[in-house]
């Protein structure tokens, strides 16, 4: 028979063979995304300056809390749920980024940036498909 394992707290680590909080997941991946950037700004010879205006720095500030509980939430519906479906989801805020690029500032994506989101985006459709229908057996590890 072919019995998925019961859904966890968090997320089973491969070697470790314990669980890791969603939280911890979204802590570790923001806390290496801050070097990156520094990097970058370094790399480019950019400069980086909070808004002036106090109405934009709360807006900034909300953002970024928002998109960081979007990262908890997500990583907390991949284990409960298939991950091809969610992945895919999680995708198509692209197509939704592109959408309100050019609705809302009239910014019509370059071609380079359209070939990378349509390659994210059916890498992802792909991958979708083949674990919903192409999976006959499944094989689970504990």
């Amino acid at each position: 028979t072919c019995e998925p394992p019961e859904p966890s707290s968090g997320i089973n680590a491969e070697y470790g063979g314990t669980e890791v909080s969603p939280i911890l997941v979204s802590i570790l991946v923001s806390s290496m995304a801050v070097p990156d950037g520094i990097i970058y700004q370094v790399a480019a010879n950019d400069t980086f300056s909070l808004p002036t205006c106090h109405t934009d720095r709360i807006v900034l500030i909300l953002g970024g809390l928002a998109l960081f509980l979007a990262l908890i939430v997500l990583n907390r519906g991949l284990t409960l749920e298939k991950s091809g479906p969610g992945v895919l989801i999680r995708n198509c805020d692209i197509v939704f980024a592109y959408a309100m690029q050019i609705v809302f500032f009239g910014n019509v994506p370059d071609v380079l940036s359209v070939f990378g989101a349509f390659l994210v985006i059916s890498s992802a459709v792909i991958v979708t498909v083949n674990k919903l229908f192409f999976e006959q057996c499944c094989v689970y590890e504990i």
